[in-house]
């Protein structure tokens, strides 16, 4: 794993716990204790994180919202069974929605090849798009640059007018008690119109994200059918999770 995409592992770990360990963080990601405290003082020298004393760490702030290429490197095996899986529910003639998350990017290959429209408001999923020849319609409005996405009162307004046999939508957590959380108020109200506008809509999640909860709520957990890679334990009794193997 590249430091980069390391030090952006440890702001996630850290960002749905108050206060971890260095050697929970060794545990976790699987380093040797030097390429850790590499790691910890250029994230401290970058004031993203606290160094404790006794061995503990915890962000600066609240939580991190990570960039759409970082994202791209995160469990990625357990993305693309999802987004396969996500991709094999579309159907010729079919007009849909992706949300600019790196999971729903990676459904982008599956789909070539396929008689329909897809509309995003993701600038790099419009580019994927036009480069696999896939039609598709851009959302405009204000740029996000974490995700390289377009949000704000444009984009509200024109997804007002638009609907879709389908939309898929990834989320930045999920659990029991907060259901499934977004960082960003903006991209709350954005994924709110996809839902109300699709007739059938899906959240892609992999198993990593249980158990962060980040700002917003955009829906309970029971409330739209959710693929995931693996089903966490605690979750067995809920049937709105699809299985991608």
């Amino acid at each position: 794993m590249i430091p980069a995409v390391r030090q952006e592992k440890i702001l996630e770990i850290l960002s749905s716990n108050e206060i971890l360990s260095t050697d929970y963080l060794l545990e976790e990601l699987r380093i040797s204790v030097s390429t850790l405290r590499r790691d910890l003082i250029k994230l401290e020298k970058e004031k993203k994180i606290t160094l404790l004393h006794g061995g503990g760490v915890r962000l600066m702030q609240k939580s991190v919202e990570l960039t759409i290429s970082t994202k791209l490197e995160m469990n990625k095996e357990a993305k693309e069974r999802i987004a396969r899986k996500a991709a094999g529910l579309v159907e010729n003639g079919e007009t849909i929605f992706l949300d600019p998350s790196s999971t729903t990017y990676l459904m982008i290959p599956y789909l070539a090849g396929k008689e329909i429209t897809v509309v995003s408001n993701g600038i790099s999923h419009i580019n994927q798009l036009t480069a696999l020849d896939i039609p598709c319609i851009m959302i405009g409005g204000s740029i996000k640059k974490t995700t390289n996405s377009c949000i704000g009162p444009i984009t509200e307004a024109t997804l007002k007018t638009l609907y879709f046999n389908k939309c898929f939508l990834g989320a930045s957590g999920f659990s029991i008690t907060s259901g499934i959380t977004n960082h960003d108020m903006n991209e709350r109200v954005i994924k709110l119109l996809a839902l109300n506008n699709s007739s059938k809509p899906y959240f892609l999640l992999d198993h990593t994200k249980y158990g962060i909860v980040t700002m917003v709520q955009v829906a309970n957990l029971d409330e739209y059918p959710i693929l995931i890679d693996e089903i966490p334990k605690d979750l067995e009794n809920y049937n709105n999770f699809i299985l991608c193997s």
